[in-house]
């Protein structure tokens, strides 16, 4: 019978190394698990290592959020009561109802069976399992608290929910009149202008904004359904366009500029950066690895650009607090914050200071822009119907004067 040789995981601090005889591998493994080890490697006493399993998805799968965060969270849970993991990610595949997140699992079900470790099983899967994830994975495997980290990833994962949810609902409304107000003018102009203007057509002599109001009824009356087509092309080749690095960049370092809008996007960006970039820390990476793996989770080119510049000034042996002090976009708040955190020793507690403070001010920012969007809204509605009606009215009051 073939002997095996195997590093496995006893309680969450003890590793414990030996040998064991099974007909397979497979069975090696099951033996392990038998005993409430949690195999880290497994292989042959020759060091032949059985040839990889075929992976049943790919490492562009897509896994929505709140699947992944649900797993997180129960798989926490499983790991904290001391189940294997190859046991825990089995319940975890038969309870999950997502299609593609059953897929990766039983991939990397499988990779495990094979020797990996978890982390090394993620990382093929980048799309459902970030850098971030997959690096604070192998931190709690190395320090023993695989269940704490995965209870601060849902954690996180449920504050990124929450803020997403907050600038969805702050915008709501806006949007809502806005579209609202779109659809009601088109309408007007489409089916209802045209019957009203027929009286006006016999005229020769109409004023200005009334010729104008004419011309825009007759071409949306002939030409509506190749004006909507025209305009849902350009918007979806407007979003194909923003994919290219040179137009993103030009518009993040535009909007950047905005009175209200730059101020928020850098308090949302700066406090997503500073909430996984504390979440690293606090659990044992070192701040260069930190600053690559949470650099990602930045989406503005311009604030991601500034901050990959930190390693090399930390390299030099310059402190955070001043690498980040030469960024245009850092604030004197966060500089101030993080050099306290460095002399303190406090860095992880004071970016997740940052992160909880420029969350609470982005969700003020938020409600006042909602705030003055709303009658923006409504006064640039109310200023297109009024010129409608300024248009219909004023040929009437000429004549109405001629009769006189």
């Amino acid at each position: 019978m073939p002997t095996y040789k195997y590093t496995a995981k006893k309680g969450p601090r003890d590793t414990v190394a030996g040998v064991c005889e099974a007909p397979s591998r497979a069975e090696a493994l099951n033996q392990l698990t038998t005993l409430g080890l949690i195999p880290v490697r497994v292989e042959e006493a020759n060091g032949a290592l059985p040839a990889p399993a075929a992976r049943p998805a790919g490492p562009r799968v897509r896994v929505a959020a709140g699947a992944l965060n649900v797993f997180t969270r129960q798989f926490a849970s499983l790991v904290r009561s001391q189940m294997p993991i190859l046991r825990a990610l089995g319940i975890m595949m038969e309870q999950t109802t997502h299609p593609a997140l059953k897929q990766v699992l039983a991939a990397v079900t499988e990779d495990i069976r094979q020797g990996k470790m978890l982390s090394e099983a993620l990382e093929p899967y980048p799309a459902v399992f970030s850098p971030l994830y997959t690096n604070l994975v192998r931190s709690g495997e190395v320090g023993g608290m695989l269940d704490t980290v995965l209870d601060r990833l849902a954690a996180k994962a449920e504050q990124d929910e929450i803020l997403r949810s907050k600038i969805r609902s702050a915008m709501a409304y806006p949007m809502f009149v806005g579209v609202v107000g779109a659809g009601t003018v088109l309408f007007m102009l489409t089916f209802v202008m045209p019957r009203l203007l027929k009286l006006l057509e016999r005229y020769e002599r109409l004023p200005l904004p009334t010729q104008m109001l004419l011309a825009v009824t007759h071409a949306l009356a002939q030409w509506w359904v190749w004006a909507l087509l025209a305009a849902a092309a350009l918007g979806l080749g407007m979003i194909w366009k923003l994919q290219g690095s040179a137009v993103r960049g030009w518009i993040d370092s535009w909007n950047l500029r905005l009175p209200v809008v730059g101020k928020l996007i850098r308090q949302l960006e700066l406090a997503r950066f500073a909430r996984s970039f504390s979440l690293l820390l606090e659990h044992g990476v070192s701040v260069l690895k930190a600053v690559d793996v949470a650099l990602p989770v930045v989406r503005h080119q311009i604030i991601r650009r500034e901050l990959a510049r930190v390693p090399e000034g930390l390299k030099q042996g310059r402190s955070l607090a001043a690498c980040l002090n030469a960024l245009p976009t850092m604030t004197p708040y966060v500089i101030n914050t993080v050099s306290v955190g460095e002399e303190s020793g406090k860095v992880g507690e004071a970016f997740a200071e940052v992160a909880s403070f420029y969350e609470r001010e982005a969700e003020g920012l938020l409600h006042t822009a909602a705030a003055l969007m709303e009658p923006a809204m409504v006064l640039g509605v109310g200023a297109v119907v009024g010129w409608i009606v300024m248009a219909i009215l004023l040929p009437i009051f000429e004549l109405s004067s001629i009769a006189r």
